[in-house]
């Protein structure tokens, strides 16, 4: 772990480690344990859009019919994919579902970042999202803390605190739907108190996320979202 970056990031992580009131049940979890979990992270490319052989049609009938948003979603755990219109605005908040097709099913995101999901079971209900897109948003690289609250299986709702550091990373091309741009990774490796999550965002030179790999829940499992225009 030579690089000034990567140097940054296993300070960053001593430093979520040693976090007053950050607890783990695991005691043995040691700083170079997590820095492991981050390189090896890091060393996993970003994921690239799913083939537009198998989604093509769709994704051009939506381009060529749909004049607002869109965005492609793939759920990792299932694979499940599908092409995703805008359908209601509140301010920063805008609420998206599948695109030529009436679903009770939403996603709801602010400025890029997934903060709250409908019908998908073991719902996202709300997450604190401001600290982390003020990270992402100027390229920051430092400590800041999310919460998500969640359904559990007895509908309950159920608070995750996340202390997450935050690095980012060289510049990539991003291709995807109308848009072909320079952006930045910016990786978040996040620690809780029953364990540790990664999540990236690949940020344009005007600070727009176009693409969110970000961990949901411990049963929704991560998302990524490709912004297609």
């Amino acid at each position: 772990m030579s690089s000034p970056k990567m140097r940054a990031a296993l300070v960053a992580l001593a430093l979520v480690v040693g976090l007053p009131g950050c607890t783990n049940t695991r005691q043995d979890v040691s700083v170079w344990d997590a820095a492991k979990t981050i390189w090896n992270a890091r060393k996993t490319p970003t994921a690239a859009a799913p083939d537009e052989r198998l989604i093509a049609l769709e994704v051009k009938r939506a381009l060529e019919s749909d004049p607002g948003p869109l965005m492609l979603m793939r759920f990792e755990r299932n694979k499940t994919i599908a092409v995703l219109r805008r359908i209601e605005t509140n301010g920063q908040y805008w609420t998206w579902t599948t695109w030529g097709r009436l679903e009770r099913r939403s996603i709801t995101t602010k400025r890029g970042v997934v903060t709250a999901t409908r019908g998908l079971g073991w719902d996202l209900m709300s997450s604190d999202v401001d600290h982390l897109l003020a990270m992402v948003e100027t390229l920051g690289d430092g400590i800041r803390q999310q919460k998500l609250r969640h359904l559990d299986g007895e509908n309950r709702i159920v608070e995750t605190v996340a202390d997450c550091a935050f690095t980012p990373d060289e510049p990539e091309r991003y291709t995807a739907g109308t848009l072909d741009q320079t952006a930045v990774r910016v990786d978040v490796f996040c620690k809780t108190a029953s364990g540790s999550f990664n999540n990236y965002y690949l940020v344009s030179r005007s600070g727009q996320i176009l693409q969110a790999n970000q961990w949901l829940g411990p049963n929704l499992g991560h998302v990524t979202m490709w912004k297609l225009r």
